[in-house]
């Protein structure tokens, strides 16, 4: 009876047993038969390349995962392999690829609340040389799905290699964090050594990152990185690989870091790109290559901005008399540290962020600094246009008359120099004073002295204000005066995405740079794509003022500092604006602009943050502005044609430029003809936009005679001025004109049909024929008329 009770339990065991053993090798067949499949022999291919496009589907470039230097095991030391075991499978030279101990621990551990991996060496080598991660998302299934792939795979990896050919594939593949791949990689790019060299708590800091190797980098967190390097130095302990005594010993050391990483054949935008994929489908994903990386680029606009760059940077290091390290005399000697002339070059669709061009430097090869993502300094007169925003938002307007005479440098204290504050602005070699101008006159010309005054009247604060909401890093900056001139530095974001506010009419540009549009497998499946999202519109500055801003940046590019960069131009007529900008001293160039699609920004300067001049008068026309306007020639074909149109809520009104005041039909200036010596007067009416509620101004005060506080009636008169003195024959025998005495329309209203100012009713002297004046006789200027007292 006994006998037959255990063996009827034995047989249910067994039968158990079977239906499981039937169960669980349906279950994996489709898991095993799908390991099966991959390739062993590739499971060392490193140098697989992804391939760059454009937006328009243009190879602009390749990617391969060069951070890396492949090396023999037997260049690995023997602490690093048993803190390796100790922290991350402590049975690896005992199993076969699966640690079934580990799994059962971590299916306790992680029943009661713990968060327990047990995937082995073999296993972390499989899915890395396989991209078994990202199959698993494509294919929608769990992580536990995944691991069954990758420990059948793993036994597979554990039958043909030996332990220590295994080693060697791992330990040259993972990811160790701060982009740098294969132990020697990471030993020189946190330790500046070879891992031979390596002690034993700078092998536990490294065997610590491959869990959580952004999260745990000693370069961007080196708390968590000590704390977790302590771990394994007690897993060691625990392992018997070291004493009590040397833990220790060792947990209290410091962690000491000596970058000294090797370097990628690449570019900044290659840079961009590649952080721009490990972000979107995991930082080791490059790793398995043949990926198809569409971007944002524009190639033409891309290709333009870097040739243009270094052609503009190659010029000023060609002048004579260029003092500092040239760039060809680097390249003969590396022991020199890359202190040459820099640029950079960034231009974006205003709309969506999109990137169609980023230079970030001159030579990644030499000079990895990436200066649109890392690089801040002064925008100089480029800053100008968000003083003259933070004035026109408040009660100035583009005809508020500003004093354009010397000022004292202690005034402004820049360069630490005393003495007259210098017109580096103007971007000409002998600028001149021309007393009270209108605030366009100021900016067009780019004034430096008017522009201090200008920021007084409008208030130091109020500009800090406004260029915090424009996204400029000024919400520390100093009340100084200095500020007026462009001190405070900025990143060619900042200031790119600054600018985007004024072809937007007011409306906050986009939130960031985009660069990556979708992302394609070796199998052509989309693995990534981008999500548009509706931007959140948020108003940085009223319409009328970014309307006024933008037609005096306009203006300064027919007639102002930056006049003659239209001429080279392909987009015709150029509806866009930009400012150019140097800094006092010389030291910072800049060039910003845009059309109706696109922003660009260009800078040239030193990365040293030295203040010594590139060269004496290195204006932006001659630096920047060539390399924006072959950029922007680049993507007119793509993003040009475009206008931009006055928002309804400013008014156009003729102005005199002389009083900032309401134009009148008097409002003339004496011009004398060098060559004939005559002398003439020619109209100072011009149009103005004002805001509107603010275009009701007073008449000249100046030529028309009209009273103003500070002119008596007696003295009213002096203010007509004096027309040309030409013949006049009268062209019909009778007055002609519906009001030749004025009785309807002020005598002084303005006439220029230039001006595009129209006088609405007629003038008795409409009714004389002024004839050809060129065939009239010139004569000398009258001398003033005194009258003496009786």
């Amino acid at each position: 009876m006994r006998t037959g009770f255990w063996l009827g339990l034995l047989l249910l065991g067994f039968i158990l047993v079977g239906v499981a053993w039937i169960f669980v090798d349906g279950y994996t067949r489709e898991y095993r038969e799908r390991a099966a499949t991959y390739d062993l022999a590739k499971i060392n291919d490193l140098e697989e390349p992804s391939i760059i496009l454009d937006r328009n589907g243009k190879e602009i470039g390749r990617i391969f995962v060069q951070n890396r230097s492949v090396i023999p095991i037997d260049k690995v030391p023997e602490i690093f392999m048993k803190a390796l075991r100790a922290g991350e499978d402590s049975r690896f030279l005992s199993h076969q690829g699966i640690d079934f101990i580990g799994v059962v621990r971590a299916v306790i551990l992680n029943a009661q609340g713990g968060n327990q991996g047990a995937s082995t060496i073999t296993q972390q080598l499989a899915r890395n040389a396989y991209n078994l991660k990202q199959e698993a998302i494509v294919r929608k299934e769990t992580t536990i799905q995944r691991k069954m792939v990758e420990a059948f795979l793993a036994r597979r990896i554990e039958d043909r290699y030996t332990k220590q050919e295994i080693l060697n594939f791992y330990l040259n593949r993972i990811y160790f964090g701060s982009g740098f791949y294969g132990i020697r990689s990471a030993a020189l790019g946190y330790f500046g050594k070879e891992p031979m060299n390596l002690t034993t708590e700078e092998c536990a800091s490294l065997v610590t990152l491959i869990k959580n190797p952004n999260g745990r980098s000693p370069l961007n967190n080196p708390t968590v990185n000590r704390e977790g390097r302590n771990y394994v130095l007690g897993r060691m302990c625990a392992e018997w690989m070291i004493t009590s005594a040397e833990l220790a010993r060792l947990k209290a050391l410091p962690l000491v870091l000596n970058p000294q990483p090797l370097r990628r054949g690449t570019s900044h935008l290659y840079e961009r790109v590649a952080e721009a994929v490990g972000q979107a489908l995991g930082e080791d994903a490059l790793a398995s290559g043949k990926f198809k990386i569409y971007t944002t680029i524009l190639a033409e606009a891309q290709n333009a901005a870097y040739k243009s760059l270094t052609e503009s940077l190659t010029k000023a290091e060609s002048r004579p008399g260029y003092k500092h390290p040239k760039y060809l005399d680097y390249r003969k000697s590396s022991t020199k540290p890359a202190e040459y002339l820099q640029g950079a070059v960034l231009m974006l669709d205003h709309e969506t962020g999109e990137v169609l061009a980023h230079v970030g430097g001159r030579d990644y090869a030499q000079v990895p600094y990436d200066f649109i993502e890392l690089g801040k300094r002064p925008l100089g007169t480029a800053f100008f246009p968000y003083i003259y925003a933070a004035g026109f938002s408040g009660e100035q307007t583009p005809a508020t008359l500003v004093e354009d005479v010397a000022m004292d440098n202690r005034a402004v204290m820049v360069g630490g120099q005393e003495g007259i504050l210098g017109e580096w602005g103007m971007e000409v070699a002998s600028p001149i004073y021309e007393g009270k101008i209108p605030a366009r006159e100021a900016f067009e010309n780019s004034k430096i002295a008017a522009t201090v005054r200008f920021a007084g009247l409008v208030g130091l604060q109020r500009v800090v204000d406004t260029s915090v909401a424009f996204g400029l890093p000024m919400k520390k900056a100093e009340l100084l005066p200095r500020l007026a001139v462009g001190f405070e530095e900025v990143s060619m974001k900042q200031a790119v995405l600054g600018m985007t506010v004024f072809p937007l009419a007011g409306m906050a540009g986009p939130g960031g740079l985009v660069y990556l549009d979708r992302v394609e497998n070796s199998a052509g499946r989309v693995v990534y794509r981008r999500q548009r999202l509706a931007k959140t519109p948020r108003r940085v500055t009223d319409p009328a003022t970014a309307w006024q801003v933008h037609s005096m940046m306009a203006g300064s590019l027919y007639r102002g500092s930056s006049k003659g960069v239209l001429d080279g131009l392909l987009e015709k007529p150029f509806n866009g604006a930009g400012k150019g900008g140097s800094t006092f001293g010389f030291s910072d160039s800049w060039f910003i602009g845009y059309n109706k699609r696109v922003t660009c920004g260009v800078w040239t300067g030193f990365l040293t943050g030295s203040s010594e001049a590139i060269y004496p008068g290195a204006f932006s026309r001659d630096l920047a502005m060539p390399v924006w306007a072959a950029t922007m020639n680049a993507a007119t074909p793509s993003f040009g044609g475009q206008g931009i149109a006055p928002p309804a809520t400013v008014a156009e009104v003729p102005i005199c430029a002389t009083s900032g005041q309401r134009a009148t039909q008097f409002c003339q200036e004496h011009v004398e003809d060098i060559a004939t010596g005559s002398v003439r007067s020619r109209s100072t009416a011009v149009s103005e936009y004002f805001r509107k509620g603010t275009e009701n101004l007073a008449f000249c005060t100046i030529h028309s005679g009209a009273l103003s506080d500070g002119i008596s009636p007696e003295n009213a008169i002096l203010n007509m001025p004096a027309l040309d003195a030409v013949p006049v024959r009268p062209s019909n025998p009778f007055v002609v004109g519906d009001d030749p005495y004025h009785t309807e329309v002020p005598s002084f209203a303005a006439v220029s049909p230039e001006s595009g100012l129209v006088r609405r009713s007629t003038n008795v002297l409409d009714s004389l024929d002024l004839g050809d004046v060129e065939e009239g006789i010139p004569i000398k200027q009258p001398r003033r008329l005194q009258i003496d007292d009786e």
